[in-house]
């Protein structure tokens, strides 16, 4: 796939990851770039870096909360639309971490994440005179093992894996061109990862020293590899594929069967 004179959103795209992922889509030659984030403004020393990566591609922002679905919904299908025309690409990046309150995780990691795929499907479809395209969802490794002292998190991530592998199959891609891909990065260089006070990231209380312990052990890579990572998955990725960036390397995971492979569905 050439990224060239395509459109692209990026949910969460003023967060460490998604800022990355938003270079790295213009520098492959986007066109018009359009971030979403809970952050009010975009100031103009991010927007001159994001306009340095591609000084012809078009930049827009507005300020978008991903727990407020009916906004979310109007921001996509009318102001999204109106400039972009077509979403060509849609990534989800947006995420939070504070096991202290699970309402808010699930909100924003899980239910947030599954209303906007479905509103974005629903413009990028076939069937809705959409162009098709892909929705990248960024999870975690969280979302393939058990990552300890962090069981909301944990789940909700793993949550978005079944969900979106789920919705990767022929007969998805066949009905609404849209093709659904993960990526699951590992530890990485963001403000939440190295912030001082991580109470509320752990569980339980005494779990902040194991937990504190654990994390100075794992290795962390930039930001910008999981922005690599949606390129080649973009570039090379199959519908319902699993990616993993961590420690600054970048593979395809092999999962179990799924629908696509699995022959009894012939017989369902």
């Amino acid at each position: 796939m050439s990224l060239k004179n395509k459109t692209a959103v990026v949910l969460g795209g003023l967060g460490g990851i998604g800022f990355q992922i938003g270079k790295h889509l213009l520098r492959n030659g986007i066109s018009k770039l359009f971030i979403l984030d809970v952050v009010p403004n975009l100031d103009g020393e991010k927007r001159a870096e994001l306009q340095s990566c591609n000084v012809e591609g078009v930049i827009y922002y507005e300020q978008c909360d991903i727990t407020k679905k009916d906004l979310l919904g109007k921001m996509l299908r009318t102001t999204v639309v109106k400039k972009l025309h077509f979403i060509d690409i849609f990534v989800n990046s947006a995420g939070t971490i504070n096991e202290q309150n699970p309402e808010e995780v699930i909100a924003v990691n899980l239910t947030g994440v599954i209303n906007s795929s479905l509103i974005a499907l629903e413009v990028m479809s076939l069937e809705n005179s959409g162009l098709g395209g892909y929705i990248i969802n960024i999870a975690s490794t969280a979302g393939l093992e058990p990552f300890p002292y962090c069981s909301v998190y944990t789940a909700t991530k793993h949550a978005i894996v079944g969900f979106t592998r789920s919705l990767g199959i022929d007969t998805v891609l066949v009905k609404t061109g849209v093709k659904f891909i993960t990526i699951c990065p590992g530890a990485t260089e963001t403000t939440l990862f190295r912030q001082t006070h991580l109470g509320s990231v752990f569980l339980l209380p005494w779990m902040e020293e194991p937990g504190r312990q654990m994390m100075r052990q794992i290795p962390v890579q930039s930001p910008s590899t999981v922005g690599e990572c949606v390129i080649r998955a973009l570039v090379e990725g199959e519908t319902g594929s699993v990616w993993v960036c961590a420690g600054g390397k970048i593979e395809r995971m092999s999962l179990p069967l799924s629908w696509n492979q699995c022959n009894c569905i012939k017989d369902c």
